[in-house]
């Protein structure tokens, strides 16, 4: 669903929807049908709510941001109850948890009548939740666009998959919603390779995230790094908290 934010984190109308930032955190997807381990790091039930400031950082910067999460459910999807976390730039996420862990099985804007199912899952976190897991997600460049050709976003031409890992199990975060801890820091890695100008040729570009999910609370943090050397892209980095719980 990396701060944001995995996204993290997702308004009205402006730069992020239109990249798709909304689903990166993919960022600030997350929900669980039951208690215990396996959603102790994202306790959400139906009627929570969530909202996060972020902020973008680079060639072309935007203005602070809010982003609005509502949990609904339980709802029954396929032979799953399922959790759906709507997000305000008009995304509803529908999260399975188990004992494998966090994961997003399909997606629905506010314009589809139906959810799209998820060809493979698509996880936020993977169980054990303890230092060294580790599991891969599909992703998409959300913040590196093309200089002067349309579309100038990457994310419908170029996919990667994204190594993620549990770094840290007891971090302290603080954010102007409060101090939380214990806290899960997750990264998340992968390159894209680009051709970035006649010069320096294809280049593989590193995509970062690095999130943090704090029991009891889930995603309060999430930063995503895309920085691209001087050429034919552009690109930032964006930083979102929560900042009312």
């Amino acid at each position: 669903m990396s701060t944001m934010p995995r996204q993290f984190f997702h308004g009205t109308p402006n730069r992020f929807s239109r990249m798709g930032v909304a689903c990166a955190a993919l960022m600030v997807v997350a929900g669980c049908q039951k208690h215990g381990a396996s959603s102790e790091w994202f306790p959400l039930q139906d009627g929570d709510e969530q909202t996060y400031g972020a902020l973008y950082e680079g060639d072309e910067p935007t203005a602070f941001e809010t982003w609005h999460m509502e949990v609904h459910g339980p709802v029954t999807y396929g032979d799953d109850k399922v959790m759906v976390r709507h997000h305000s730039a008009g995304a509803n996420y529908y999260i399975k948890t188990d004992e494998e862990g966090i994961r997003r099985v399909a997606l629905r804007t506010d314009i589809d009548r139906e959810p799209t199912p998820d060809n493979e899952p698509r996880w936020v976190l993977k169980a054990p939740y303890t230092v060294g897991t580790e599991w891969t997600t599909p992703t998409v460049p959300y913040l590196i666009r093309r200089r002067n050709e349309h579309p100038r976003e990457l994310k419908y031409t170029h996919q990667v998959l994204m190594n993620w890992r549990i770094d840290a199990v007891d971090e302290e975060v603080r954010t102007e919603a409060g101090t939380f801890k214990p806290c899960l820091r997750v990264e998340g890695v992968a390159k894209v390779n680009i051709y970035v100008d006649p010069v320096q040729g294809f280049t593989d570009v590193p995509l970062l995230a690095t999130e943090w999910y704090c029991k009891g609370k889930g995603l309060v943090k999430l930063i995503r790094k895309e920085t691209v050397p001087q050429g034919f892209f552009t690109g930032g980095v964006l930083t979102a908290e929560l900042i009312d719980p």
